[in-house]
C-alpha cells in the first residue's frame, strides 16, 4: 500500500519531535543507511525512532495514518514514497542534506 503525503496539511514547528530526545548514535546510523540507500534499515530505524518517542501517536494523526498502515508501511513488505520518508523524518526534526561525494 502506497501513501500519498504531498497533498496533507503541513506539519506546523511545534508539532515537531525534538531529536534533543533522538539519540545520537541512531542519527548516524540514519546517515549512514541513507548514504548506502538501504531502505529496510531506514525503515528499521524510523521505526526505532516511533518506539522511543512518546509523542508518535500524535504523529498518526498529523501524518493521517492508522497506526496499522504506518507500521505496514515500515513493514519489509512495504513501500513508502519518499517523500513519505522526508515527512516522517521532518516530523523528527531529522534534517536530510546533500552534499557531494
Amino acid at each position: 500500500m502506497r501513501f500519498s503525503l504531498l497533498n496533507k496539511p503541513k506539519i506546523e514547528r511545534q508539532d515537531f519531535i525534538k531529536n534533543k530526545e533522538i539519540d545520537p548514535k541512531l542519527i548516524q546510523e540514519l546517515s549512514s543507511a541513507l548514504d548506502n540507500l538501504d531502505i529496510e534499515k531506514i525503515k528499521s530505524i524510523i521505526k526505532e525512532l516511533t518506539k522511543t518517542n512518546d509523542r508518535i501517536s500524535s504523529a498518526f494523526e498529523m501524518l493521517e495514518l492508522s497506526k496499522s498502515g504506518f507500521y505496514n508501511m515500515l513493514s519489509p513488505n512495504g513501500n513508502p514514497e519518499f517523500v513519505t520518508i522526508l515527512r516522517l523524518l521532518n516530523l523528527f526534526d531529522i534534517k536530510l542534506t546533500a552534499e557531494t561525494r
